[in-house]
């Protein structure tokens, strides 16, 4: 792989074209635009040919590889959705006819894509980075072109970059919110509970405001139950 330079200035370039800083994206103009779609394909096939694992000279830190696959993971995601679109959720996309009964499963399992010149799917793709990388705050970054999805970021991904992720998704109310004696949180903490510590609202102090962090602080001491909101599939399209 050494005649192959991985860059992501083409997937920043088109996210900032594209994207708001709510996270809705763009996606009719994207589509309308022969040259920007080639461009998005241009990246997808770069990420078909390298990864830090055919090509470990390119992605010496443990910062840049984690870079490398939180961008590539979103940069599929939105490939995925502009090659179907128009389209109300990725929860719609039927490939198999088992997709027809499972929603997502199109999207996620049955629809393949490349990576580093091996084949994989979405979620398997996520799974074996979330394995690799040990680190929760990956769920803050992943974006899966959803409503409820943490919010779609041109960025490198460092530390700093992730805790103000981290952040930005803990102190909205549609994530974390106290009231009447429980903590309702985004099916996120739900569905990738053992990602997290097991003591959940103690591990999102460290990224709250301050009314929120005492409020999680005062629902531990006092053992408010917790409920996991319903997850916005919705597509995050700039015009709804």
């Amino acid at each position: 792989m050494d005649d192959i330079e991985y860059s992501t200035q083409t997937y920043f370039n088109l996210v900032e074209k594209y994207s708001d800083d709510s996270g809705g994206v763009d996606y009719d103009a994207w589509k309308e635009s022969t040259e920007d779609m080639a461009a998005l394909n241009g990246q997808v096939e770069m990420l078909a040919q390298i990864s830090p694992e055919n090509a470990p000279d390119q992605f010496s830190s443990r910062a840049a590889q984690r870079s490398y696959w939180i961008n590539t993971y979103n940069t599929l995601v939105l490939h995925a959705v502009l090659e179907y679109w128009p389209l109300e959720s990725v929860r719609d996309v039927r490939i198999s006819f088992s997709s027809r009964v499972v929603p997502g499963k199109g999207f996620f399992y049955d629809r393949k894509v490349v990576v580093g010149g091996n084949e994989t799917n979405l979620y398997d793709l996520e799974k074996q980075v979330l394995k690799q990388q040990k680190d929760p705050r990956l769920h803050f970054a992943f974006n899966c072109a959803s409503s409820s999805c943490p919010v779609l970021r041109p960025w490198e991904w460092t530390d700093e970059q992730l805790d103000e992720a981290g952040r930005d998704f803990v102190n909205s109310p549609a994530n974390v919110t106290v009231k009447d004696e429980t903590v309702y949180l985004s099916s996120i903490f739900k569905w990738y509970k053992k990602d997290f510590p097991e003591d959940i609202l103690t591990y999102l102090q460290q990224f709250s405001d301050p009314e929120l962090q005492a409020e999680l602080q005062s629902a531990t001491e006092s053992k408010y139950r917790i409920k996991h909101v319903d997850y916005d599939w919705a597509v995050n399209d700039a015009d709804s």
